[in-house]
């Protein structure tokens, strides 16, 4: 199996217009609901703040607060996230080889020589998801991404269903090996050439998937000076949250309010996702004459090579021990 690694290139928590970027930040929205909604009970009353702190802590505690004074931490457990299937459109593909290994076999005798090529060589695979319009929240909440058919029936390492954190710009990268391990034959005073190729094809496309969600959120809120002491705990339902937003911030106007029996927020996720994965190896082959070859004298042997404009590909070792049977009465080192 390859190795899977997933890395958050960035968290976006804010509108980026000069690139044309649209990220709506949920913990904002509910963050200033709550505010507004403390603001309006102005804490608690006189009385009950008297009883509620002893006359020790009421130089810690005034009556009023500064929203910069406080810390609201919010609960998402009970909110309910679902996905429609992600349509994939404006979709390109293209084909690439790479050589990953090449070396030379020579053949000085008068007889055929058998030879052993063996080699073993990985790539990095990438599956990079960039968002265009997206929500963002604290609470982890991915989507999930099917990988077009025609790369997972190629790679069985890699999983057709890929998990992306929602509003996160994402790169994630699989190592897939290959190998050859293959015996040659060589003709009498030839040189024979050989790479090992992998084609890979390289994928984009731009998708979008409708988001729905509902539920209640639940907040505490403490001041930075005492976290631990909590001030107030509101409740709220998601739906009639998003929906006084609206009223105020036009920008929000992308996320629409159904009113079925289960009432509950949708918006629409767009972005591109570029995918690029080793499809097949192969293996080329070309031989010449040594006699007419310029560079017989000083080209004896090995040379493995790999070209340095693939800066992607890995490698892991060579076998190169005892390749060449040249005579029934021994083994000859390259």
């Amino acid at each position: 199996m390859g190795n899977h690694q997933n890395k958050t290139l960035q968290n976006v928590e804010t509108v980026a217009e000069e690139d044309q970027r649209f990220i709506i930040d949920l913990d904002e929205i509910v963050q200033e609901w709550i505010w507004q909604t403390y603001s309006k009970t102005k804490l608690l009353s006189r009385y009950k703040y008297r009883n509620f702190l002893t006359s020790e802590l009421t130089h810690i505690f005034p009556y009023r607060f500064r929203r910069e004074d406080l810390v609201i931490t919010i609960n998402w457990k009970n909110l309910t996230l679902n996905q429609d299937d992600v349509y994939l459109y404006n979709s390109n593909s293209s084909c690439v080889s790479r050589t990953l290994f090449r070396t030379n076999f020579d053949n000085k005798t008068l007889s055929e020589q058998l030879y052993n090529f063996t080699a073993n060589r990985s790539t990095c695979s990438t599956l990079k998801i960039l968002f265009k319009q997206s929500l963002a929240m604290s609470h982890e909440s991915p989507i999930t991404l099917h990988l077009p058919k025609q790369f997972i029936s190629f790679q069985n390492h890699i999983k057709s269903e890929q998990m992306i954190p929602l509003g996160k710009d994402t790169l994630k990268e699989f190592e897939i090996p290959w190998n050859v391990d293959s015996q040659l034959r060589i003709a009498p005073r030839t040189r024979l050439i050989a790479k090992l190729n992998v084609d890979e094809e390289e994928y984009s496309s731009h998708f979008s998937a409708s988001i729905h969600f509902s539920g209640r959120i639940m907040a505490s809120i403490a001041t930075r000076q005492s976290p631990s002491i909590c001030l107030k705990f509101i409740v709220g339902d998601i739906v009639e949250i998003i929906s006084k937003a609206r009223k105020t911030n036009a920008r929000l106007n992308s996320m629409k309010i159904l009113n079925e029996v289960l009432p509950s927020v949708v918006f629409t996720v767009h972005g591109r996702c570029l995918f690029r994965c080793g499809m097949r190896q192969h293996i080329v082959l070309n031989q010449e004459s040594l006699e007419l070859s310029s560079s017989s004298s000083s080209d004896c042997g090995l040379t493995p090579s790999a070209p340095s404009e693939y800066c992607h590909l890995t490698s892991s070792y060579i076998k190169t021990d005892d390749l060449i049977r040249s005579n029934p009465t021994g083994y000859q080192r390259l």
